[in-house]
């Protein structure tokens, strides 16, 4: 069994989209029965290589995988720019696996070793990768951060989960097509085993887990999820934590994430230009950046066979996202005496600023307007309720009636109600009294009329 494998991998928080997960499945699961992987050389698209400044053409890097100190390097012997290319690729775990790829530890020891080559420019991490385990992270992280030279991604088709917690460290995020899958920003756990007491499985076996006194919280997270199916602890201990961390990483390196797209859900790279991707481009276009970024230029360099001195007075500036779109520029340009707009830059400036001002005017006047019908709507509240004050003093259950028809009513109620009162209501046309209605004869004959007739 491939035990130190197995053992790198299981109950440890997994940052890694669905996709990637459940093609690794079976190989996990071929572990679990006595598969075995068989050591071999990394693929060679996992290699790193670099790429000439000025003649863009592509060799193997061939220095060491560790840093370079004063003593190892030649400062008498100045050797071609280059920008330094390094994949990374397949699923990310923290050490190298037998079955080729190697692990973030690897990696990061390769990005400072190339960093530290005086002939390094920057560099360009090509990822392609779907995330892998939450503590493969901090080895890239952590070298990212230490390396002096600027660092550009290209997407290679995938940069989720914990792929992505890489590249945000990064100084421009390049995808390399618009549906390239981005995000998954979430943290996961697989949990996988038998209860503590379990029933016997077909070859009569039980298993039972017994703890010493004393080790009541050991495993706790494990056995509450795999025993009682109640996971609060092992998100809450675990899961939580991590994830906070890389929700809070993500905004620290590019507050320009929206919310929505913390929440773990995948996106196509043309749906997240600006917040997740800086841009959309082809592999030359990183290169284009990362020279950029270095202030590189090769019209202004003075070359000598493959040496050369760089001249050009240009800096590295912070970046605002609003100015650099009002613009139309992916990088703010700075030298020492300070940033310059040409003329059409600054017209762009001025029309946003009109723009936005008459934006403002006009919010002004909505806000007025509906001032003004609020206090309108209140004077004629106020007007109606002076004309009902004589009607609701009449009794409760006209004050009670909350239309005009409803007030009437109980109006028309009350009336009904004392002695000697009718109804009132309008007459109309079929309240009108006609003679011909009118039965003479049978009041004639009533009882008490006779009587009167007789008296008379």
């Amino acid at each position: 069994m491939n035990y130190e494998f197995l053992k790198d991998v299981l109950g440890s928080p997994w940052q890694i989209e669905p996709g990637t997960l459940n093609s690794f499945y079976p190989v996990l699961r071929g572990l679990f029965h006595g598969l075995q992987l068989e050591k071999s050389l990394e693929p060679e698209n996992h290699l790193p290589y670099q790429i000439s400044a000025l003649t863009r053409n592509v060799s193997m890097w061939s220095q060491p995988e560790v840093p370079l100190t004063e003593e190892d390097s030649e400062p008498e012997v100045e050797k071609e720019k280059v920008v330094h290319v390094l994949p990374v690729r397949s699923l990310l775990t923290k050490h190298d696996q037998n079955c080729g790829p190697v692990g973030t530890r690897t990696l990061g020891n390769r990005l400072l070793a190339a960093d530290s080559d005086p002939s390094v420019l920057g560099h360009i991490l090509v990822i392609e990768s779907g995330g892998g385990q939450a503590s493969a992270v901090p080895e890239m992280t952590d070298a990212i951060q230490k390396c002096t030279k600027p660092i550009v991604v290209w997407i290679d088709g995938m940069a989720a989960s914990a792929a992505y917690y890489v590249a945000c460290y990064c100084d421009r995020i390049i995808a390399s097509r618009d549906m390239d899958c981005v995000g998954s920003i979430g943290t996961m756990a697989v949990y996988e085993g038998r209860k503590s007491k379990s029933a016997e499985d077909e070859h009569g076996v039980i298993s039972v887990t017994i703890y010493a006194d004393g080790s009541e919280e050991k495993n706790e997270e494990w056995d509450k999820a795999i025993n009682e199916f109640d996971f609060t602890l092992a998100k809450d201990r675990i899961l939580n934590p991590f994830n906070a961390k890389f929700r809070a990483d993500v905004l620290a390196n590019r507050p320009q994430v929206l919310e929505t797209q913390l929440k773990g859900k995948t996106f196509m790279a043309v749906q997240v230009i600006g917040s997740l991707v800086d841009s959309i481009g082809e592999f030359s276009t990183a290169v284009d950046q990362v020279l950029l970024l270095a202030n590189f230029n090769s019209g202004t360099s003075k070359t000598t066979g493959s040496n050369q001195q760089i001249i050009n007075p240009k800096k590295q500036m912070k970046q605002f996202s609003h100015l650099n779109s009002v613009l139309a520029l992916e990088v703010l340009e700075a030298t020492d005496e300070g940033v310059f707009l040409n003329e059409e830059q600054l017209r762009s400036v001025e029309e946003r600023l009109e723009l936005n001002q008459q934006l403002s005017v006009e919010r002004d006047e909505a806000i007025q307007l509906s001032t003004d019908a609020i206090s309108a709507d209140e004077t004629s509240r106020a007007l109606l309720a002076s004309v009902y004050d004589p009607f609701n003093a009449i009794d409760p259950t006209v004050l009670a009636a909350v239309t005009p028809e409803a007030k009437v009513e109980a109006i028309r109620v009350l009336l009904a109600s004392r002695p000697a009162a009718a109804p009132i209501q309008n007459l109309v046309t079929r309240d009108e009294i006609k003679a011909d209605e009118v039965d003479w004869n049978v009041i004639n004959n009533l009882a008490h009329n006779k009587q009167v007739d007789i008296n008379l």
